[in-house]
């Protein structure tokens, strides 16, 4: 008997681990423009040009509607070298503080 509940138990908890949501979803802010204007924390999929290293993480990353501040840590580039020329899709969140909005950055791909 004990058995059996552990097992009815375990299955339970695994099914509902496995469980997400399955429906729709806000639409990723896609360009420059947007993505200044959006909440903090929404998901952006940008494309257009890393055109200038700022220091450290931070890039200046341009579209045609505009340019942005990003935040791309060392292992998010995984081996890419990307130039001003190079046109590039990032995905990642808008990071509104008091005075600056910046995208952080969580994948970069060159394209």
């Amino acid at each position: 008997m004990n058995k059996l509940l552990f097992t009815m138990t375990l299955a339970l908890m695994s099914s509902s681990v496995m469980a997400a949501f399955n429906g729709p979803s806000a639409p990723a802010v896609s360009n420059v423009e947007q993505a200044k204007s959006a909440a903090d924390d929404s998901f952006v999929v940008l494309t257009g040009r890393i055109v200038q290293s700022l220091g450290g993480e931070l890039y200046l990353f341009k579209d045609a509607s505009g340019e942005i501040e990003v935040e791309i840590d060392h292992e998010n580039w995984m081996g890419q070298e990307v130039s001003p020329q190079d046109t590039v899709t990032i995905r990642g969140e808008v990071d509104s503080e008091w005075t600056t909005t910046q995208i952080d950055v969580d994948m970069i791909q060159k394209i």
